[in-house]
């Protein structure tokens, strides 16, 4: 069996076991800079849903929880604890010190805005609440705009999955895992980029 195929039984057989539990634990974990493959979950757990063993809203609702308190406890994280106490102590917990790098980059070259799109971007929606905590952005508008990009991000990837069962499991248990997901991620930032840039131009121009 192919080393993607060994990783889809493994996070299929969590999810059946441990049900939206299952959901719940290993979205809060990814969000809280423990790297499991979101992206995958969230499209297999729409393909549970397709077949049945899942509730589409459910899952979503639940997915929307769980990022939301691990991305809070990120943020907390960097408010008061500082990069500093990840590179001691993140080893420990799969935190590898190049992937808050690239967390920090999309921070200080998108600002703000980085919490809303990085919530979208592969890799780095796991570890953009750290820098944010880290800047001390306010939680009230941190919160907002993480929410924002986690419902475009879960309810993307799990209608992605329900939409397309067959192909997708077929796609997510081959070598080529996380691909077609991926693409997915790619297709949802790049319709929420151009939405908020509209949405700023009508602003600048006063609405005429």
């Amino acid at each position: 069996m192919t080393a993607g195929g060994i990783l889809f039984n493994i996070t299929e057989s969590a999810l059946l076991s441990l049900g939206y539990l299952g959901i719940f634990y290993l979205m809060t974990l990814d969000s809280l800079m423990v790297p499991l493959g979101s992206e995958a979950i969230m499209t297999l757990a729409g393909v549970l849903a397709f077949e049945g063993r899942f509730n589409f809203w459910i899952v979503v609702s639940v997915a929307i929880i769980a990022s939301m308190i691990g991305s809070t406890a990120s943020w907390l994280i960097g408010r008061y604890g500082g990069r500093r106490f990840l590179e001691k102590y993140g080893r420990y917990v799969l935190i590898r010190k190049g992937d808050m790098d690239r967390g920090d980059e999309f921070f200080s070259r998108h600002g703000e805005g980085a919490v809303m799109f990085g919530r979208i971007v592969p890799l780095v929606r796991t570890y953009v609440s750290l820098p944010a905590g880290i800047a001390i952005m306010p939680y009230r508008k941190f919160f907002v705009f993480t929410l924002i990009g986690t419902a475009i991000f879960v309810v993307g990837l799990v209608s992605l999955g329900y939409l397309l069962s067959n192909d997708i499991k077929a796609v997510l248990a081959s070598e080529s895992l996380y691909s077609l997901a991926g693409a997915g991620i790619v297709v949802l930032a790049l319709i929420a980029l151009v939405i908020i840039r509209l949405r700023h131009r009508s602003a600048s121009t006063g609405g005429n």
